[in-house]
């Protein structure tokens, strides 16, 4: 598909367009959701929250010139000495708990891996793009849309979980390091059993940084 497209921060205005974008495609596109089955109903309510959560003047909104959402980043800031959030895994549901269980095992001591000189990061939590508009650069664009705002607030990197392999191809490209890897082989339940057997083969979740 051809643009243009049409970047903006994220308005409590956007949330139910950006609810339902990330229900339609955001849920079956990354390969740990379709690894464990995630559904509608297991998310629908917990990505409102977290859609919520986040429109903070950092978030972005791409429309196509229908005025059609065809991508969202949500995104903050966290600080070295910020208080660890405590949201108890088992507040979410069975299928929802797999996935928040592998990205806190990823962050933990995360501050260890970062340079000391950095006390404030920009954190990139969700990136997701419409299917019929991929191949287009608006997953690069995404990844640097308002990071001249982030450095003069006193960011000095920016991170991410990267989930799939599609985007950990392009964090790559854009010039972030791998800082710590989790082997899907490895992750296992508690009956021994490989939790996420991912479709489009991404063999590794990654954590992803680079100066900015």
């Amino acid at each position: 598909m051809r643009g243009p497209f049409f970047y903006s921060f994220a308005t409590k205005s956007d949330v139910p367009e950006i609810h339902e974008f990330l229900l339609s495609d955001f849920l079956f596109a990354p390969s740990i959701n379709a690894a464990i089955g995630l559904t509608r109903d297991d998310t629908y309510v917990r990505y409102r929250e977290f859609i919520e959560e986040n429109i903070n003047g950092t978030s972005v909104v791409v429309r196509d010139d229908n005025g059609d959402v065809v991508g969202v980043r949500l995104s903050g800031y966290e600080d070295r000495h910020d208080e660890p959030a405590r949201t108890g895994l088992d507040a979410y549901g069975p299928r929802l708990y797999q996935i928040r269980k592998i990205i806190a095992e990823i962050n933990k001591g995360k501050w260890e891996l970062i340079p000391e000189d950095i006390d404030r990061l920009f954190d990139i939590k969700l990136i997701s793009v419409a299917e019929r508009c991929r191949g287009r650069g608006i997953g690069k664009e995404l990844l640097i849309f308002g990071l001249d705002i982030a450095r003069k607030v006193g960011a000095g990197g920016a991170f991410a979980e990267a989930v799939a392999t599609v985007s950990q191809g392009l964090f790559a490209k854009n010039g972030y390091s791998v800082i710590r890897e989790i082997v899907h082989e490895e992750w296992l339940d508690d009956e021994g059993k490989q939790v996420f057997v991912c479709p489009d083969g991404t063999k590794t979740m990654q954590l992803v940084f680079r100066r900015i």
